[in-house]
């Protein structure tokens, strides 16, 4: 297992979520993004960093064996939910800032575009 690049770094509401959409037939595209409200003290732009992180994050998404037994053996998932798991891939899109680029409050960063399942994992 490979900690920080493991699908289940999310919180057990997220993989609540995630079900609830897979069994309702929730596919529909979502936009989801990343920005900063609120910058620290004395500060009035931000610098873009981390976006080729999340991009290897986004494009070797997989759930292990190890974790899919885990979610299998923890008793909080049914068998084809976990089966959905085991087969998920990310498909969507990614708008991301260059590094290095100035960003604003409330300007967004990353933006993923991917069917709703996808999107709200990561």
């Amino acid at each position: 297992m490979n900690p920080p690049s493991s699908a289940l770094l999310t919180d057990l509401y997220q993989l609540t979520m995630l079900q609830t959409y897979v069994e309702q037939g929730m596919e529909e595209p979502a936009v989801f993004e990343f920005f900063v409200r609120k910058l620290p003290p004395n500060r009035s732009f931000l610098l873009s960093a981390g976006q080729e992180q999340a991009l290897e994050y986004l494009e070797t998404l997989r759930f292990s064996d190890w974790e899919l037994d885990w979610l299998n053996t923890s008793g909080q998932f049914p068998a084809s939910f976990v089966n959905y798991l085991a087969r998920l891939r990310f498909t969507g899109d990614v708008h991301a800032m260059p590094e290095g680029s100035v960003f604003f409050p409330n300007e967004p960063m990353l933006r993923v575009i991917a069917p709703l399942p996808q999107a709200q994992l990561v």
